[in-house]
């Protein structure tokens, strides 16, 4: 037996048992807690990252393995940048103003700074404790059979989290969960905005076509059933087909362009494939057909279910598609435009992390506002994850926040093994749809994408010097 295949049947080390379920009760808690909004959610998932940091660091040091300091360093940075602005406060409330707020005198121009304190310390709790969650995950050093079952563990519990939510959608839709009114007319399961839960599918689909490719692959090498495939591509189509019900019409079309692009991958693959058994050409056309059938069973299915829910989100879709023909402004666009504007006069440090609501009034275009001139709608975020960043955190913020992100998703896609491959394309949608949205803002959202960005990409060094040192040479 080799190495890898030694190491890769090993029982899990206590350290991953623990900082696991850490992770994973990080992760479901704050789902649960409304994806965040909960008013007791915050303390509990910064309690619960904090656990999962320090139990990584001390279990693994008992175990012979080194501390990983580099895994720290965007928490640290992003402390440090938080720290130094909370004393280097740049406006104060005022009540001449129309923005409500007034230039201090005597703050450092050239180092980080905040408009409002209060608000800065509530909008960087989720920033800090996903730092510490990634942190752990690092430090900790998962092996891949620890991935994997971390990986189903959170698979199940987001379809938990989706059956609840198609419960509540048919038996009491105006409440969450059945216990707090729907403020903005739309909802799903635990999730107060129908883009986030969106957000979440869509890592959540990454998952489950990881799994069905993953069984796919050891069917192809004579080492598993071609059935075990059902199951994710089964979970992800059910995953979709909830998208429509609080109607998520950008969510829904990317969902269901990867579960298209699977299918159709995986039509190839069982077309091309020599089973064990030598099947005839026509046998493998039937699989092929069978496999197709189903799916388009359980598409039409939830077609029908969402039949009353797709009239006026298509109604909506074809008045914005006319009103852009016809020349009218994206308000999308227009919040991009003036939060890329609101970002150039902070260019470096940015006004500081939370501050966006408070000073875009300042900024906000000729939309969203009465006849007589008076704003209509509080913009409280830029639909924008990306501009807003760099309004709130500056060039700087963007660039030292942004490299940990790109390294790991570089060595996600250049690992071996297709489980990997497809989180990781999770992981970098949910990156392209906070170009339209604001999907890191909602906690669940940026808790799960951090586990699954984290555990993606290969184990570091750390665990390979330490089964260096338990397995026998070979």
């Amino acid at each position: 037996m080799t190495r890898h295949s030694i190491a890769t049947f090993d029982p899990l080390r206590r350290t991953e048992w623990v900082v696991g379920g850490l992770v994973f009760a990080t992760v479901a808690s704050t789902t649960w807690g409304f994806a965040g909004k909960a008013s007791w959610a915050p303390m509990a998932f910064t309690v619960l990252a904090v656990l999962a940091a320090l139990s990584a660091v001390v279990m693994t040091r008992r175990e012979g393995m080194r501390f990983n300091g580099v895994a720290f360093l965007p928490f640290v940075f992003f402390a440090l940048m938080i720290s130094i602005s909370l004393v280097n406060r740049s406006h104060e409330p005022s009540a001449i103003k129309p923005s409500g707020l007034i230039e201090r005198t005597g703050w450092v121009v050239w180092l980080p700074a905040t408009v409002d304190r209060a608000k800065t310390v509530s909008e960087m709790l989720p920033w800090l404790s996903a730092f510490l969650l990634g942190a752990a995950i690092r430090q900790t050093a998962f092996g891949r059979r620890a991935v994997r079952l971390l990986w189903a563990v959170l698979l199940g519990h987001g379809l938990l989290v989706a059956l609840v939510g198609v419960y509540f959608f048919f038996v009491d839709w105006g409440h969450i969960l059945g216990l707090v009114r729907a403020r903005h007319g739309y909802h799903f399961a635990s999730f107060v905005y129908r883009n986030h839960w969106s957000a979440y599918v869509l890592l959540l689909v990454a998952l489950a076509l990881g799994f069905a490719f993953s069984a796919l692959r050891r069917w192809q090498g004579g080492r598993g059933r071609l059935d075990a495939t059902v199951a994710g591509f089964g979970v992800a189509a059910l995953l979709t087909l909830t998208l429509p019900m609080p109607g998520s019409r950008s969510g829904l079309l990317i969902a269901a362009g990867m579960l298209g692009i699977a299918v159709i991958r995986a039509g190839w693959v069982l077309w091309r494939a020599r089973s064990v058994e030598r099947s005839s050409p026509f046998v493998r056309l039937a699989r092929v057909g069978g496999g197709l059938l189903l799916a388009g069973l359980i598409l039409a299915g939830g077609v029908m279910l969402n039949r009353d829910n797709f009239r006026p989100h298509w109604a909506r879709t074809q008045a914005q598609i006319s009103g852009l023909l016809s020349g009218a402004e994206d308000i999308r666009m227009n919040l991009s435009s003036d939060t890329l504007r609101l970002a150039a006069d902070r260019p470096v440090w940015g006004w500081g992390v939370g501050s966006f609501g408070l000073v875009f009034p300042v900024y906000h275009g000729d939309y969203l506002r009465a006849p007589s001139g008076e704003i209509t709608t509080q913009v409280l975020h830029a639909h924008n994850d990306w501009a807003e960043l760099v309004a709130e955190t500056g060039a700087v913020g963007l660039l030292g926040l942004l490299a940990p992100v790109a390294i790991l998703l570089i060595r996600g896609a250049r690992a071996e093994g297709v489980m990997g491959a497809w989180v990781t394309i999770g992981t970098g949608l949910v990156l392209a749809y906070a170009l339209v949205d604001f999907p890191m803002h909602c906690p669940a959202v940026l808790f799960l994408w951090t586990t699954l960005l984290c555990t993606a990409s290969p184990a570091s060094d750390l665990l390979r010097e330490k089964e260096k040192r338990r397995l026998p040479a070979v």
